[in-house]
């Protein structure tokens, strides 16, 4: 596992008061059947509904995300072939805020990875986003919101080292606000 490193602004305050690190693990480590390949929009499970201060953060990066300097984050990232997210997205037939809807948020309770300082854990290009919800929870909200829209990119082939994790949240921060 990597820690993040501070930064400037908002996420330097952040980072140090909680090493915060968000982590694209590989499929053996997260893999879960249907983990890939969730078809269309759907409803939150009622397991996502127990996870403490989920429903409210996603409600609140979909409506981030629906705001087309939030939208513009999409273009500045690159999947493994080197297509911007965005074309990605735009390929899917989704939109942004859709991609949103369509992540699968799994509690991240008893993983390896949800460690003191992992927020959240998936696999590249997967919908399937595992939440370490106790780390999470000690977050404000934006920056809660920030975690999961990181993960949103993640889920378009967004891979990390490089860029670092650190980077694509502070990315995420200046284009959707805070």
């Amino acid at each position: 596992m990597r820690e993040a490193t501070t930064g400037s602004g908002p996420w330097k305050t952040l980072a140090s008061g909680l090493a915060v690190q968000l982590l694209v693990v590989g499929a053996a480590d997260v893999a879960e059947p249907n983990d890939r390949g969730v078809s269309g929009s759907r409803p939150p499970s009622a397991l996502e509904e127990k996870i403490p201060g989920l429903p409210p953060a996603r409600q609140g990066a979909r409506e981030r995300l629906g705001r087309p300097e939030c939208q513009a984050v999409l273009a500045d990232f690159k999947d493994g072939s080197g297509r911007r997210l965005d074309e990605v997205l735009r390929a899917t037939g989704r939109t942004a805020q859709e991609q949103m809807d369509y992540l699968v948020f799994r509690s991240g309770f008893g993983r390896a990875f949800c460690g003191r300082s992992t927020l959240a854990a998936t696999n590249v290009g997967s919908p399937v986003v595992f939440v370490c919800f106790r780390q999470l929870t000690l977050l404000r909200r934006e920056y809660q919101e920030a975690v999961l829209i990181h993960e949103m990119l993640h889920s378009l082939g967004l891979g990390e080292n490089p860029p670092e994790s650190v980077a694509i949240t502070a990315q995420v921060l200046k284009r959707c606000g805070h």
